[in-house]
């Protein structure tokens, strides 16, 4: 099915207005592939009746489905190595002390005392590679009265089908063997016929949540906490720059940013003090902001 330069621009209108991505002028291609066969099964024969018909009468599981295929969710555990060597290192040690100041000051609440979020967060491999580190920061800081429950993870992307898979934690021979040791695939998963399984105790420390994040979402609440990693270069500025207002809303008294390696926020705010640690750059909110 051709696509002409006035359909790729009523489809890039499209895809933008419902998830905020903003498909450069050279990917036409890619909407061709990944909307053909969405096309095809809507009875369509061009890309025009198409948008005519998405745009006017699509159902929100249809277009659940434009942004399933649209989606790009490359992901793994452990990804890039260094942000969770930061999260072990410097970060853990720093929310314990949050959760034992905390503890003191409301010893009678319960729940988690640090909240986490993950968003963007695919297939799961990033939440549940936070929870694997904090699990064995909790074993070997027993005596601090340090435990799982004590940290909340939230879990966010915008596609159904990848919350899906997630929620499931089943990965695949190739899935697992990116990232993870063998160490952690012995201690941390199950084989089964077809697919590694996460145990139990790593999948229940995290909450899944399909959210959009081009709509408000400051209702999800405070965290201490926010990884949005190889998220942010798929938004126009204007977009990127609501997001990373609402992330300075939503953190805590010095709480952390942690964006992918290509991403920053310099020229969208100057809410935010920066500081290396090791290859990562981690975003504090400024108190004074």
């Amino acid at each position: 099915m051709e696509l002409s330069d006035r359909e790729f621009e009523l489809l890039r209108s499209y895809i933008h207005d419902i998830c905020g991505l903003a498909i450069s002028e050279n990917k036409a291609y890619l909407i061709r592939q990944r909307l053909e066969p969405l096309a095809a099964d809507a009875g369509c024969k061009t890309f025009e009746e198409f948008y005519e018909k998405i745009s006017k009468s699509a159902p929100p599981k249809f277009q659940e489905k434009i942004i399933n295929a649209i989606t790009t969710n490359e992901t793994s555990f452990f990804r890039d190595g260094h942000p969770f060597v930061a999260f072990k290192e410097h970060v853990l040690p720093k929310l314990a002390e949050i959760i034992r100041e905390r503890k003191a000051r409301m010893h009678t609440r319960k729940g988690p005392k640090v909240r986490l979020w993950s968003a963007g967060s695919s297939s799961g491999q990033e939440a549940y590679s936070l929870a694997i580190l904090i699990h064995e920061y909790a074993l070997a800081h027993k005596h601090l009265l340090i435990t799982e429950e004590d940290f909340g993870i939230l879990a966010t992307d915008i596609s159904s089908e990848v919350l899906s898979r997630a929620m499931a934690g089943e990965y695949n021979k190739a899935e697992v063997k990116r990232g993870l040791t063998s160490d952690y695939m012995t201690k941390y998963f199950k084989k089964g016929q077809k697919y590694w399984c996460i145990i139990s105790l790593i999948r229940t420390m995290v909450e899944f949540r399909q959210v959009n994040l081009i709509r408000p979402f400051t209702m999800l609440g405070g965290f201490d906490v926010i990884f949005c990693r190889n998220v942010l270069i798929y938004f126009d500025n204007e977009t990127k720059t609501r997001i990373i207002e609402q992330f300075f809303d939503m953190l805590s008294d010095n709480g952390v940013l942690v964006l992918g390696a290509t991403e920053n926020v310099y020229g969208i705010t100057d809410r935010f003090d920066s500081e290396n640690y090791g290859q990562t750059l981690l975003y504090r909110k400024c108190l004074d902001a």
